[in-house]
């Protein structure tokens, strides 16, 4: 499908000597370049970029050495007891293979850095093609060429795919992609079987973890608001999806989810809660199919029938609504206040943008204005054409929400965003007509509007000296070589501020009481009633919980925060001149300052 002209009729493609296949290839090649030096780095130093990347190895190292597929359990997180996790086993099995795979002729750390560098390139590959589908459905083979293009300029998504991650949000970014183009091939009504492929993306994400949701939330709209408005054309692609959704659902809950937990309700990962909801919308789904074929209403009885099916479907959300408006509202008080809050992905794009206003190009306009580019595509074209945009539109508005509410989500919205400046382009090229030097001309003007790149090329951010020395000592905190000296000490347990937890788990035997994950309710609240009691008491609250050695990096904002709540803390004394007697300094080559813990006989 092309954009059509104002009649419907399939427009012409602007000249083009490149198939889709060297779309592919020549998009890869140069994501293959931009991605050498992270290549590098971690093949000759081991680096993690991220603390959930060093947890996803630490559990796929713990379920390879023979953990139980459904024990997710990491016993060396706030010990003795553990933490479950919430994380499932859906992204473990592609990087356990590979390290298998590695395995069989590297060592452990050898194929570590393979499968780290591998996993990411091999999704790196599938996004462009996922998104050069989406691009070639939309506006023809150019289009998945501009797409192609846009994703590689739009580095608010493909940071997600550098290698080195192993974390999920690359996996739910590829099926959030997949699932959008699946959708957007089953409201052809005639290819309403691709609808449960998009409920077969949309389960499968959701067996990852629950990011996606405000986009599994409007998939489950789009159908039937098509329906209600299209009446019997829609009715196949109605049943499919409740079919596709429903049963692959349940599937994954049963491959993924242990089932002693299986009528347990828990709001941070797929549980009962979001089985019921979407168990609801599937049976309402294939009821409004069935319905249809029973009594073929017209438009009036279409409203009605769906009206009442979609309040007894959306029963089970209003009742678990606590969920679905706070999934993390389990979490400690206090452990929100000093970490959640100062997780910078966590934040709002307006306290962001009030600490870098200059962000607002780079961070916001690129997705805005795909936005905005794809209402005027709704607006503008015709028959199936504008029934995929409004979808499309309707999934971008739930991503641009959510990226306003927390910036994490700018990269998942960005790749459906970036499908307005394909149709954008499209549009300018064809204005052109035969005019090639003038199409040549205005090609990248049209397109960096559409590019994180370009807005911050045009409006940088300002240079902050103390910001990137301050980056540069954690990164050194972080370091595998900060880790080194660590492994000869005693096995023991470690107190220490969050993000340290899952580095010193993946590059350590020692274990760790705090992690950044909010299931760590005890371990995490433990940490910081220890750092703000006084020291005395604070020794006697480590020695019940059998604590032998400190790690402290100079974390500036959350040790200027934890002395101005107790400024006769631990912590305050930690960060004076004069730290406890019963700390005794440990001398080691590393950028972390060391202390084991010395317990009166």
């Amino acid at each position: 499908m092309v954009v059509s002209g104002p009649q419907g009729t399939p427009a012409p493609q602007p000249a083009l000597s490149l198939s889709f296949a060297q779309i592919l290839a020549v998009g890869f090649l140069v994501c293959l370049a931009i991605s050498w030096p992270p290549i590098r780095t971690v093949w000759l130093e081991g680096n993690y970029g991220d603390t959930d990347d060093a947890m996803r190895m630490v559990q796929v190292r713990d379920w390879l050495a023979g953990r139980g597929w459904y024990d997710l359990r990491v016993e060396r997180l706030d010990p003795p007891v553990g933490v479950i996790m919430h994380w499932s086993r859906v992204v473990d099995m592609p990087v356990g293979a590979l390290l298998r795979f590695f395995g069989l002729f590297a060592d452990p750390q050898i194929a570590e850095r393979l499968a780290r560098i591998l996993f990411p390139l091999i999704l790196q590959g599938l996004l462009l093609w996922a998104v050069a589908l989406c691009g070639r459905l939309l506006a023809g083979t150019f289009g998945a060429m501009i797409g192609v293009f846009l994703l590689i300029a739009s580095g608010m998504s493909l940071w997600q795919f550098v290698p080195g991650r192993i974390d999920h949000h690359a996996p739910q970014i590829l099926l959030l992609v997949l699932m959008t183009y699946c959708c957007l091939r089953g409201l052809d009504p005639q290819r309403p079987r691709m609808a449960a492929l998009s409920g077969c993306c949309a389960a499968l994400s959701l067996s990852i973890a629950i990011e996606n949701l405000p986009f599994i939330l409007v998939l489950m709209t789009i159908f039937p608001v098509a329906y209600v408005a299209q009446g019997r054309p829609m009715r196949a692609a109605l049943g499919w999806m409740g079919a596709g959704w429903g049963a692959s659902l349940l599937i994954c809950y049963a491959l993924f989810q242990a089932p002693a937990l299986w009528f347990v309700s828990a709001c941070d990962a797929i549980s009962a809660v979001y089985v019921r909801g979407g168990i609801a919308g599937a049976l309402a789904m294939l009821a409004l199919a069935g319905f249809h074929r029973w009594r073929q209403p017209e438009l009036r009885g279409r409203l009605i029938a769906t009206g009442v099916v979609g309040l007894l479907a959306a029963s089970p959300l209003w009742l678990d609504r606590h969920c679905y408006l706070d999934p993390f509202s389990a979490i400690d008080p206090l452990v929100r206040e000093l970490w959640l809050s100062n997780v910078r992905e966590a934040l709002s794009i307006p306290s962001q943008l009030a600490e870098h206003p200059e962000g607002l190009g780079g961070w916001v306009m690129s997705w805005a204005l795909g936005a905005a580019a794809i209402a005027a595509a709704a607006w503008r074209e015709r028959g199936l054409a504008r029934t995929r945009y409004l979808a499309l539109l309707a999934l971008t508005l739930a991503g641009c929400a959510t990226a306003f509410y927390m910036t994490r989500a700018i990269s998942s919205v960005t790749p459906l965003a970036l499908l307005g400046g394909v149709w954008v382009v499209m549009r300018v090229q064809q204005a052109c007509g035969r005019r090639e030097m003038l199409a040549v001309a205005v090609l990248i003007p049209s397109l960096a509007p559409f590019t994180s790149v370009g807005w911050s090329a045009a409006i940088p951010l300002k240079d902050r000296p103390a910001e990137k020395e301050y980056e540069k000592t954690i990164a050194s905190c972080l370091a595998p070589e900060a880790f080194a000296p660590l492994r000869s000490l005693p096995k023991g347990a470690f107190l220490a501020l969050p993000d340290l937890g899952p580095y010193l788990l993946v590059h350590t035997d020692h274990s760790v009481i705090a992690g950044p994950y909010h299931r760590n309710n005890h371990g995490n609240r433990l940490m910081y009633d220890i750092f703000l009691a006084e020291p005395e008491a604070a020794r006697e609250m480590m020695r019940a919980a059998d604590l032998r050695y400190v790690a402290l990096c100079d974390w500036a904002e959350t040790a200027a925060q934890l002395v101005r709540m107790a400024p006769q803390g631990l912590d305050a004394a930690l960060n004076s001149d004069t730290p406890p007697a019963w700390l005794r300094p440990i001398e080691a080559a590393t950028a972390l300052r060391l202390y084991e813990v010395m317990y009166p006989r």
